[in-house]
Parts: structure tokens; sequence; C-alpha cells
């Protein structure tokens, strides 16, 4: 009873976190609110919670010009999703809902890092990115993912992310692990359509080309297969690589041959059916259906039914 009690308060001072009106009034967040006060130990209602928080906080990056309170906006919304995903994690033990709680927890770390990019530049991502806890890591999986994906891009190059599961995990391995620090990641969506991100990115690589074929004259420029095709740019002719499409400033030394990428990972993800492989999965059936080559490397790890090689 005193457990029940302790957590229908925390409730409680969650929904009074600093929220917009709008957010307060949604149909789905005060339904998975209602639930957690029938059941302060629904894991499951936590993580749903979360992830409509993080989503939430996503919305920033629709403004238009930088604002204070859109900042501390922003945080509270993804404090408010760490808290649940922590809860969700906890009242969740040993179940893919832990699991997931677990992922999507870093998952803010990394909306959060975003955010802190924009408003005050790259060492700031890297600071929010070290609040991280030791030992909180992405599961084996996600972390081959984003290695194998940064190191499929160029030197000095710019790599555009298609979606959560490749956005994250490459922010994560770039930023958190510490590879590839000579590369800018960030999701497309983002570069297209919050102009104050895009402008701090491009003061940082000292120009003023927005287009990716400007920029293109003077490094490489990838596109996550996460995407279903590479992004469609006035032109800009893009190459197909194993797991990115690249155009752009690209040398010899520079192309990784499909055969050295390790799915080591992935294997074990798929032998111990964890959480996350449908999603990396999804990932490298995509690369597959446009690099052919990859199928020798993922034959090495007996992977060739699960990504469809043939």
């Amino acid at each position: 009873m005193a457990i029940f009690l302790c957590n229908a308060v925390l409730a409680v001072a969650l929904v009074q976190s600093p929220q917009p009106p709008a957010a307060q009034d949604d149909s789905v967040r005060a339904g998975l609110w209602a639930r957690i006060a029938a059941d302060s130990t629904d894991g499951a209602a936590w993580l749903e919670l979360g992830r409509a928080y993080l989503e939430r906080g996503a919305e920033y990056h629709g403004h238009k010009k930088p604002t204070p309170i859109d900042t501390v906006w922003a945080h509270a919304t993804l404090d408010t999703a760490q808290m649940a995903f922590e809860r969700s994690a906890s009242w969740s033990a040993g179940t893919r809902t832990a699991d997931s709680a677990r992922v999507y927890r870093i998952y803010t770390v990394g909306e959060r890092a975003y955010i802190d990019w924009e408003s005050a530049g790259s060492s700031a991502a890297t600071l929010a990115w070290h609040t991280l806890p030791d030992g909180v890591r992405l599961p084996p999986v996600l972390e081959e993912l984003g290695e194998n994906l940064l190191r499929a891009c160029p030197h000095q190059g710019i790599l555009f992310t298609a979606g959560e599961t490749d956005t994250q995990a490459a922010w994560y391995l770039r930023f958190s692990r510490g590879l590839r620090p000579d590369l800018v990641v960030i999701p497309m969506d983002r570069w297209r359509g919050d102009s104050v991100l895009r402008n701090r990115v491009l003061r940082e690589l000292k120009t003023r080309e927005r287009t990716v074929g400007a920029l293109s004259q003077s490094r490489a420029v990838c596109a996550s297969m996460g995407f279903e095709r590479p992004p469609d740019e006035k032109n800009v002719k893009w190459n197909k690589r194993p797991l990115v499409w690249v155009t752009g400033r690209e040398t010899k030394t520079d192309r990784v041959p499909a055969q050295d990428f390790v799915f080591a990972a992935m294997r074990q993800a798929v032998d111990e059916h964890e959480t996350w492989t449908a999603p990396a999965s999804a990932i490298y059936k995509q690369a597959v259906r446009q690099v052919g080559a990859l199928c020798k490397a993922f034959e090495t790890f007996g992977l060739s039914d699960e990504v469809g090689c043939r």
C-alpha cells in the first residue's frame, strides 16, 4: 500500500511538470495518466507514457526561431519522458517492456543532446551525452548497427539518418562512445524542417550552403539505408555503398568493402530473440536490396534468411 501511494504521488508530480496546455488536454496522455493512477506499477503504461512525451519533445524542432521558453519546455518534457521510462524498467524487470524502456531512456538523452546542440553548439551535445550513467548502454545489436553506419560514411562526411533507430544508434556511438568524431550525424527531417538546428550546423561547418548538392562540393554526404530510397535532392547523384548512399567527395580509401562489415551482435540478437532485433533487421534488409554484396557478410554470420538474401 505504501509503495502504491508513493508512486501515485509521483504520478501527480509528473502531471504537474511544466507543459504547454495542449499536452494536458491530449487524450492519449490523459488516458495513460488515468491508467497509472489506477495502477502505478503498470510498466507498459509507463512505457507508453514515456514514448508519448518523447514524441512531444521532438515537436520542439518544429519552431522557426530559438526562444528560451521553448528550450525549458522541451527539457521538462524530456525529463518527464525519462522518469516514465525509468519507472517502466523498474516495474517490468525481465520483460521486453523493460528492454524497450531502457533503450528509450537513452533515446531521451539523445533528444536532449539535439536540443542542446541547437541552443549551445556541439560541445553542449557532448556534455548532454556525458550525463548518461555508467553502464547504461544500447543493446549490442543497436551498437553494432550504429558502428556499421558510421564506418560506412567517408571521412569528414555528413550522415543523414531516416528514423529513430538509425538516428539514435549512430548518434549514441558518435557521442557517447566517441566513434568517428569527424562525422556530423543529423536526421534528414530535422535538417529540412528545423532551420534553427540547420543554421547551427552550418555555422559549425563554416558554410552557408544548405542544399545537399552544395554541401557535397566540399565533403561527402551520406544517407542511411534506413531510407527506402535516397532522399530526393535536386541535382544530386547518389552512389550505392554498403549501408549508405553517398554523394560528393569520396576517395577509394574511404570505401569499406561489403564483406568487412561485422554482424556478430545481430547473430546473437536473432538467437536470443532480443527485443531490438526487428528494427535493426529492417534496416539491413533495405540495405541488402540495394547492395547485394552485403549478402556475403551476412552469410558469414548465418543471417542470409533473416535479411532477405537468396
